[in-house]
């Protein structure tokens, strides 16, 4: 009898949980759903829900493959940070999501969860987690392996990776420390607070957006397309603060590309052009990719989906 397994990818964000079916390292695209989070309640509550959500992919495979049980089960997950993604433990405290799970091993108590409901798994469950951006620069960078990359995912907050030949690089002169962008000094605080919805909405007030009716990134890039003069300007100044926080990472770095993901990158028609005109300087493109769901989950069955990594 073969060693069947089967991976679950689930990208953890605040207010969603996205989930998918990985079997035989082919994303099944129909699989792809989207559950709510509850990070706002009780650590039980939120725990109890991502065992429902497992279970919920775990027997939907069953059933259309008309199985039992399987062999192992690899759950690969992205999670907001703080985090300790070695052991599975969470350090979010006072920013509105996972607050109940400070200091929790989340690891512990999902296997402990699903043990109780007595999956049909005849051998292991394992359990894994990293870093949002950094999976996805991984999914990218199975089509550029042989390139340097800037990856960053703007949202809700701005997330990055620096890799190198499709390797995460994590301590090295000139990026910041395990290749966090988001709390490095900018102007007058810190990068997470200009390049995220938080910043581009509090651009937009300053530039007399009334943000109260235009609360999303959407509603006023969709004042930008309609040639609202206000809305056009906070993207630019966000381009140009982009760039220049950017810029001394580009140099440092030297990165053969630089590659967009998340909400915000969505509007890149409407902010990009100081990046891409900064990237042309230094030679190399900066582009926003749309599918940026498919390169994290193509990024959790790369580094997770493998005998060496399940063996550790």
């Amino acid at each position: 009898m073969t060693n069947h397994r089967l991976m679950l990818a689930l990208d953890v964000g605040g207010t969603f949980i996205k989930g998918c079916i990985i079997e035989n390292h082919r994303i099944n695209t129909s699989t792809i759903k989207k559950y709510h989070t509850y990070s706002y309640l009780d650590a039980d509550a939120i725990l109890n829900n991502f065992k429902i959500v497992i279970e919920d992919l775990f027997y939907q495979y069953l059933r259309h493959y008309k199985k039992e049980s399987i062999n192992q089960l690899v759950i690969g997950l992205t999670f907001p940070g703080p985090f300790d993604y070695q052991n599975g433990v969470s350090y979010m405290k006072g920013i509105g999501k996972f607050d109940t799970l400070y200091e929790m091993n989340i690891r512990d108590e999902i296997l402990k969860r699903l043990r109780a409901a007595r999956l049909p798994v005849n051998d292991q469950i394992i359990i894994r987690f990293e870093n949002d951006c950094r999976l996805f620069g991984v999914g990218v960078s199975e089509e550029l392996s042989e390139q340097k990359l800037i990856c960053l995912t703007i949202g809700t907050g701005l997330g990055s990776a620096f890799l190198d030949e499709g390797n995460i690089i994590r301590n090295q002169k000139g990026i910041p420390l395990e290749g966090y962008l988001y709390q490095a000094p900018y102007k007058e605080s810190i990068v997470d607070d200009y390049f995220s919805i938080r910043g581009i909405l509090k651009l937009a007030s300053s530039n007399g957006i009334d943000t109260n009716r235009y609360s999303t990134v959407k509603g006023i890039s969709l004042l930008a397309i309609e040639k609202e003069e206000s809305a056009i300007q906070t993207f630019e100044v966000f381009g140009k603060n982009l760039a220049e926080m950017l810029k001394p990472y580009i140099e440092s770095f030297q990165p053969d590309k630089i590659v967009l993901g998340g909400q915000i990158s969505k509007s890149f028609d409407l902010f990009g052009y100081p990046l891409q005109k900064i990237a042309q300087q230094n030679n190399i493109d900066a582009v926003a990719l749309k599918d940026e769901q498919y390169y994290t989950f193509k990024g959790i069955d790369l580094t997770f989906n493998n005998d060496d990594h399940i063996m550790n």
